[in-house]
C-alpha cells in the first residue's frame, strides 16, 4: 500500500485497518530503515503492578479450579448434594 505524506509529514491510514482516532500506535524504526506501526493498548500506571511476572502467575493460579468436580450419576446423589445447599439438610 503506497501512502504519501502531507506538508506536515503526516499520513492517513485507510479505515480498513481498523485504527480509530485516538488509538495508540507504537512506531518502530527498524535497522534497515523500514518503519513499523503496531497498535498498542497502553496500561495505566496504577495497573502496572498486575503486569509483573509474579503478579501474572498469582492471578493465573487464583483462577484455577480449587477443588475437583463432582459427577452426579443418580437421583439419590443429586438429592444428597442439594441438601448441602439448603436448610433442609
Amino acid at each position: 500500500m503506497l501512502l504519501q505524506t502531507d506538508t506536515r509529514r503526516r499520513i492517513t491510514l485507510p479505515p480498513s485497518l481498523g485504527i480509530q482516532p485516538g488509538d495508540a500506535i507504537n512506531l518502530e524504526v527498524l535497522e534497515d530503515g523500514r518503519i513499523m506501526l503496531v497498535p498498542v493498548e497502553p496500561v495505566p500506571k496504577h495497573q502496572l503492578w498486575a503486569w509483573t511476572a509474579e503478579s501474572k502467575e498469582a492471578i493465573a493460579a487464583s483462577l484455577g479450579d480449587p477443588g475437583p468436580s463432582i459427577e452426579i450419576e443418580t437421583q439419590d446423589q443429586a438429592e444428597a448434594l442439594a441438601k448441602r445447599w439448603t436448610d433442609a439438610g
